[in-house]
C-alpha cells in the first residue's frame, strides 16, 4: 500500500502546475510533511507525464544494464537524485539504494538475486561470507563506471579551480607604482 493515493498525487501536481499555489501551501493544505515529496511528483510528471504518477500494480524487475545506466548517469551528469529518478522514471530511493550498493559491493551487488524459498536440504553451515565473483565483463563494467565517475569529479574540480583562479585574479588590489 502506498502512502499517498494516485488521485491525491494527480490533484496536488495539477494544482501546483496551475501556478496559483506554492509547495509549502500545498503541504499545509494536504498535510504532507515535506515539500520534497511534492517536488518529486512534479518533476516526475514533467519528465514522463501525469500518467506516471499512477500506482503500478506489477513489480518491475530491472536488469543489470538498467541499474548500471542509472548509476552511471548519476555519477557523470551532476544531476541530483530526484532528477535522475525522474529521468529514468523510478523512485529516488531506488537510485540512492543502487548507488550505495555499487559503491560498497560493485557491479556484483547489482546483479539480480535469486528469489523464492530456500532449499530444505540441510547444508553444512559455514560462517564464511562469500565474496561475489565478477565475470570478466562485469569487472570491465565496474572499472569503466569507476573511472567515468572519477573523470567527472576531476573535471569538476579542474573547472572549479579555474574559476577560483579567475575570481581571485580579479579581486587582487592594484599594485602600487613606485
Amino acid at each position: 500500500m502506498t502512502k499517498y493515493s494516485s488521485e491525491l498525487k494527480l490533484q496536488v501536481v495539477q494544482e501546483y502546475l496551475s501556478g496559483r499555489v506554492s509547495y509549502s501551501a500545498l503541504c499545509t493544505k494536504y498535510s504532507i510533511p515535506a515539500t520534497r515529496v511534492i517536488r518529486e511528483w512534479v518533476e516526475q510528471a514533467r519528465a514522463h507525464g501525469l500518467e506516471s504518477l499512477k500506482r503500478k500494480h506489477t513489480k518491475t524487475v530491472y536488469s543489470l544494464e538498467q541499474k548500471l545506466a542509472v548509476v552511471d548517469y548519476y555519477q557523470t551528469s551532476g544531476a541530483g537524485v530526484v532528477s535522475v529518478a525522474a529521468h529514468f522514471g523510478i523512485s529516488s530511493s531506488q537510485v540512492v539504494a543502487w548507488v550505495k550498493i555499487f559503491r560498497t559491493e560493485g557491479v556484483a551487488g547489482l546483479r539480480p538475486k535469486p528469489r523464492g524459498r530456500r532449499s530444505t536440504v540441510k547444508h553444512k553451515k559455514t560462517k564464511q561470507v562469500k565474496k561475489l565473483e565478477l565475470s570478466e565483463k562485469e569487472a570491465y563494467q565496474q572499472e569503466i563506471l569507476k573511472l567515468r565517475g572519477e573523470l567527472y569529479h576531476t573535471r569538476m574540480e579542474r573547472d572549479f579551480l579555474k574559476k577560483l583562479g579567475a575570481v581571485s585574479k580579479n579581486n587582487l588590489p592594484p599594485k602600487k607604482r613606485q
